[in-house]
């Protein structure tokens, strides 16, 4: 009998159980590969509406249409977070790691208004000044979140998987 199955019976009829264990190389690779595929159709595909997002953004204020943040990855490696621009140039983000640090400490009241267990969820703030108009599109429909199918490319992270947290969320 292979080692990853047990077998057992359930009312005469044989029934197999099966162990679950870390994916190996093969499994990894596949993976890999499929986060390739996935990435390189999905900004195959997306090219034309992303180019035509990267000039809203351009023209809607000024600064870099790509927001580059730093991240914790697999095995805490740190790596660039790429999304489409959607909040007005230098504004610091005190005010979302105070949002956050209250959210971990269980202040839910001194965060934000509306629907609470929704932005814990989420870890945004309701109605956020520092957003543009083109970004509250953007993050509506969550098309500010397209260029990270570089960071998929580039093998940041993966298609499938938990978000990349921010250093002080770690």
């Amino acid at each position: 009998m292979h080692s990853n199955r047990l077998l057992f019976q359930l009312f005469e009829s044989p029934i197999a159980r099966v162990r679950a264990k870390a994916p190996n190389g093969a499994v990894r690779r596949a993976k890999r590969v499929f986060d390739v595929a996935g990435a390189a159709a999905a900004l195959l595909v997306l090219a034309v509406p992303m180019g035509a997002i990267a000039v809203a953004v351009k023209l809607s204020s000024p600064g870099p249409v790509l927001y580059r943040q730093r991240r914790i990855g697999l095995r805490g490696r740190e790596f660039q977070f790429l999304k489409f621009r959607s909040m007005v140039v230098g504004d610091h983000h005190d005010v979302h790691r105070e949002y956050v640090q209250a959210l971990i400490a269980g202040d839910v009241a001194a965060c934000d208004q509306g629907d609470a267990e929704e932005q814990v969820a989420e870890l945004k703030m309701a109605d956020d000044a520092r957003v543009t108009r083109v970004g509250r599109f953007l993050r509506r429909y969550s098309l500010d979140e397209l260029p990270q199918f570089w960071n998929v490319l580039r093998g940041d992270m993966s298609l499938v998987g938990p978000r990349p947290p921010l250093p002080y969320e770690v």
